[in-house]
């Protein structure tokens, strides 16, 4: 856009404002020629006229006619910049029409003959392109200044402080809710003032750079909007991510991580096919050498790890039954996650955070190996997440003293989490293990033979099991009691004995006549009963049950019944 002001003062030959000089300092944006004799007829809608130079010629629409006043008010009401009257006499214009000018803020800016439309619309794109050129010329130079101060900041607000210095403009930035992929670079006018708003993508995050020209900024114009985009966003984008990036809190704590024997656990254990659902292994064969040759040379810097002899590797699965309905539990160190730790719900990486804090306790700190302790969060194939605590020689003793000492490690946990805790604790003996490939592969190996025994745990209301405890096997075998376990269908076909009153000798009968493959009297002495005692009581038995204990089909379904049953309520010692 051109200033009506210096394009008029830039014309070769006699160029007088007869009306409407007020409106000289208006933009211009293009000039038209006006051959329409029913232009006027036309809606005031239709921008085509908006912020343009009309060029009238004298023979088409004579100033002295009434029309050219009805033209005046569609111009008005179309938002042209300005008139440029070709021909005629300055006399042509009426003092009415020359008011009415006034009145409306048109200029009437009046030329002579020889001067032709071709050439006034030829000078007028040529001083567009030079004030283009030069805009252009000026942010570039800008451009350039940006990019060597950027070696000499080293904050983000000194670098906010260089643009604010460079582009006369106030900078901000903002954090952004939407995705980042869908953000592009835009001006948008803020309670009247334009504002260029530049998406920033760092990692899995979104901000907004905001520069809001000020008043006086010399190279700021609404024409020129399209060259701030073009010559600034590129170098505003980078440079503010790299300060962005350096300034995120967590960043250090990434780069440790990822070259650490706990994200190597994290990594081939999300591999095993429990926690890989979402894999297409069809797609394996697709991965490029030089993402093969990373990955190796990763994995290899497990093999630098400096080991002294290692006995045990211990590993404490635990879950979290209420985190689907607790997503919104606040953490307290957002930022210091290791970013592949994101996807998990909030829950699961508050109760990570809670482990950490148990695991650096002074008592459990001095224990051997602890830097090798890892907090690796897991996620199955039914969505279900959790925590597995790897630890390194932690927990030495004997079994039971073991147990004594993980229950009160996990007390103070459980008060904390205030859920439905489940966790499953086991361990593996080994041999003076100083090699970390044979540690990594060791507590894979231990992490997949435990985990089905673990989805027992799962499935029962709050508890800590432990793999070495012949209770807690029992507990896996027959989880709690829902309509489907087998432990639910035996309690169901031994319900008439359990609820009857006299219930508890007539089990006891037909458990030892079935135990005794029955034999009458073998049970009989068994129980210390006369065998016609036995026989009453079995025959009250087949009453209450509606079967025949003739039959061999219905003494096998029966004895497998209660053997199921007494496994969670045994025979109390006489």
């Amino acid at each position: 856009m051109v200033p009506m002001r210096e394009f008029v003062g830039s014309l070769n030959g006699k160029t007088e404002c007869l009306a409407g000089a007020v409106g000289l300092d208006h933009m211009c944006r293009d000039i038209l020629l006006l051959n329409d004799e029913k232009v006027w007829l036309r809606s005031t809608q239709n921008s085509e006229f908006q912020d343009t130079l009309v060029f009238v010629k004298a023979d088409l629409f004579p100033a002295y006619s009434s029309t050219f006043d009805l033209l005046l008010r569609f111009f008005q009401q179309a938002r042209v910049a300005g008139v440029l009257f070709q021909g005629g006499a300055p006399s042509d214009f009426s003092k009415a029409t020359l008011m009415l000018a006034d009145i409306l803020g048109i200029p009437i800016l009046w030329t002579h003959s020889s001067l032709y439309y071709s050439a006034v619309a030829r000078h007028f794109y040529t001083l567009v392109t030079q004030r283009t050129q030069a805009a252009r010329h000026q942010l570039s130079g800008v451009r350039k200044r940006l990019e060597l101060a950027f070696y000499d900041t080293r904050t983000l607000a000194d670098w906010l402080r260089v643009m604010e210095r460079e582009l006369f403009a106030r900078a901000e930035v903002r954090v952004c809710d939407a995705p980042g992929d869908s953000l592009h670079t835009q001006w948008k006018n803020d309670r009247g003032h334009e504002m260029l708003l530049v998406p920033v993508r760092v990692l899995d995050r979104a901000f907004w750079l905001q520069l809001m020209p000020d008043d006086v900024c010399p190279l700021f114009s609404d024409e020129h909007k399209a060259l701030w985009i073009e010559e600034l966003a590129g170098v505003l984008r980078s440079q503010t991510a790299y300060f962005l990036l350096t300034g995120l809190p967590g960043i250090t704590t990434q780069s440790q991580w990822y070259f650490s024997f706990e994200q190597m656990l994290y990594n081939k254990m999300s591999k095993l096919s429990v926690f890989n659902a979402e894999v297409n292994h069809a797609d394996l064969d697709g991965v490029s050498p030089a993402q093969k040759e990373f990955e190796l040379s990763r994995d290899s810097l497990v093999r630098m790890v400096d080991l002294r002899p290692i006995q045990s590797v211990e590993l404490l699965w635990v879950y979290d039954g209420d985190a689907e309905h607790d997503a919104q539990r606040p953490l307290h160190r957002q930022a210091d996650l290791p970013y592949a730790y994101r996807r998990f719900s909030s829950s699961v990486l508050s109760l990570r955070e809670q482990l950490l804090a148990l695991c650096a306790q002074s008592r459990f700190a001095a224990a051997r190996q602890t830097r090798l302790t890892s907090c690796v969060p897991w996620q199955d194939w039914r969505n279900h997440q959790g925590i597995a605590l790897f630890s390194f020689g932690m927990w030495n003793g004997d079994k039971r003293e073991v147990e004594r000492r993980v229950l009160d490690w996990l007390e103070p946990l459980q008060i904390q989490v205030g859920t439905s805790l489940r966790a499953y604790f086991c361990r593996q003996r080994v041999d003076d293990v100083t090699d970390g490939d044979e540690l990594v592969q060791v507590a894979l190996d231990l992490a997949a033979k435990s985990y089905p025994d673990f989805l027992g745990v799962m499935a029962q209301p709050a508890s800590i099991q432990f793999a070495d405890s012949s209770r807690d096997v029992v507990n896996r075998l027959l989880p709690t009691p829902d309509k489907d376990s087998s432990y639910f269908h035996a309690e169901q076909m031994l319900s008439p004995l359990l609820e009857d009153k006299g219930g508890e000798p007539l089990l006891e009968a037909l458990e030892a006549y079935l135990e005794c493959g029955a034999k009458m009297q073998v049970a009989a002495e068994k129980l210390y009963l006369h065998r016609n005692t036995l026989r009453y009581r079995l025959k009250r038995v087949e009453q209450l049950l509606h079967i025949q204990l003739d039959d061999d089909q219905i003494r096998f379904t029966y004895q497998l019944a209660i053997r199921t049953w007494r496994l969670r309520n045994p025979r109390t010692p006489a």
